[in-house]
């Protein structure tokens, strides 16, 4: 019996011994965020702990591609009730048409991390419908303007750079432009298909967008027209984003090549919206996600430079 004890002694010693080893390896392995930075969790969308209005916690997506601060509608009316002051209005978004939401005209201030920003009014629809449930807000680009913000898709964070901070040689500038309202960038990028065709275009930045690239309506059909789409098989997309359903295809591009850095084998979408914000013809199409997350990222959205450095997820 003596020994027996011992035996079960010594296998729980070692067990625990083994749990401890694994808790401090697993320790060791979890990445340090940088100071000042905000966890931001990668899943499709770039999500973050939102503070509203100084003390109300939302999950709220950043949404390049956007100009407005957007709420939940089943969110706004559990946290702030019913509201007869709302005021209805259309929005256009990725979707085909346009919809109807409703705008709350009182000042909307909020925070993430060392971030604050005030807009005059919020968007409020039916915005998990299209993002999925858990997800209670939207915001967009206005409350980064002016700053150098650092997004790591790897690790999870972002981090807006200190004045004085100098961004390292390793990452690459690309100089972007801006649509003439001047709150969303515009980055040069070439596509090459699989008949060898190269399309150098400006694309929008929108990280709204899960996908790696979009083409815009106007675009699509021109390279329809050339024979460069071979294979994109045409499909609806009932819920496609504010504006209800979306006509697309998908081709796989042979690579996309973004300031001098170049990303193989990537599925895109071509749009054949006839209305709707795919059909604008200021750019030949969008930058989502899922391209984006091949790299650190760096937007300086004063003076209009993305900077890119290859990761390793």
């Amino acid at each position: 019996m003596k020994n027996f004890i011992q035996l079960v002694v010594a296998i729980l010693f070692v067990a625990t011994a083994c749990s401890i080893a694994n808790q401090k390896t697993v320790a060791q392995v979890e990445p340090k965020l940088p100071e000042g930075a905000v966890e931001m969790r990668y899943e499709r969308h770039l999500h973050f702990d939102v503070l509203l209005r100084d003390s109300i916690p939302a999950r709220m997506i950043f949404d390049s591609g956007s100009s407005n601060l957007l709420l939940d509608s089943t969110f706004y009316t559990t946290t702030f009730g019913k509201n007869n002051s709302l005021r209805r209005a259309m929005l256009s978004g990725a979707g085909g048409g346009f919809q109807l939401t409703t705008l709350d005209a009182s000042r909307w201030s909020y925070s993430i991390g060392e971030l604050s920003h005030t807009e005059p009014m919020a968007v409020v629809m039916d915005l998990r419908k299209i993002v999925g449930d858990g997800v209670d807000g939207l915001f967009g680009l206005p409350s980064m303007l002016g700053k150098r913000v650092e997004f790591n898709y790897a690790v999870g964070y972002m981090r807006i750079l200190k004045p004085e901070e100098k961004i390292t040689e390793d990452f690459t500038a690309i100089k972007c432009s801006w649509l003439k309202d001047k709150d969303r960038i515009i980055v040069p990028l070439t596509v090459t298909f699989a008949d060898g065709y190269a399309l150098t275009g400006n694309f929008l930045v929108d990280t709204g967008m899960p996908d790696a690239l979009a083409l815009v309506s106007a675009t699509t059909a021109r390279l329809k027209s050339g024979g460069h789409l071979v294979g994109a098989q045409s499909t609806t997309v009932e819920v496609g984003g504010v504006g209800g359903s979306r006509t697309e295809s998908y081709v796989t591009a042979k690579q996309i090549t973004i300031g001098g850095k170049t990303v193989n084998s990537v599925r895109i979408s071509c749009s054949e919206n006839k209305q709707g914000a795919m059909t604008d013809s200021r750019f030949d199409g969008l930058v989502g996600n899922a391209l984006l997350a091949n790299f650190d990222v760096i937007f300086d959205f004063e003076n209009w430079v993305m900077y890119l450095r290859p990761n390793t997820r």
